[in-house]
């Protein structure tokens, strides 16, 4: 378990991958608005959003054309915000 543990906080560890669960806690959310939320190039969100996928925490669904994607559960949105408290209570 601690091995598993491990892995899922490394997915908190990179910059682009936070801010699209951010974004991603508010509403759902697709390729082209992460792009212009983040300032990211639309590879980039797209090979974040696959490691997200991959590891369970983020889905997908399609209207028409487009992909739309959203937390899979709210339990990411508790961690996030339990972890935002915490750094600043420190500030």
């Amino acid at each position: 378990m601690d091995e598993k543990l491990s892995e899922f906080f490394k997915l908190f560890s990179n910059v682009l991958r936070l801010k699209i669960l951010k974004i991603l806690a508010d509403h759902e959310q697709n390729v082209s608005d992460l792009v212009t939320a983040t300032g990211y190039s639309q590879s980039n969100i797209s090979q974040q959003l696959k490691m997200l996928k991959q590891a369970d925490i983020v889905s997908s669904h399609k209207h028409g054309k487009q992909v739309f994607y959203v937390l899979k559960d709210d339990h990411i949105r508790s961690i996030i915000a339990l972890a935002t408290t915490h750094l600043e209570e420190k500030l």
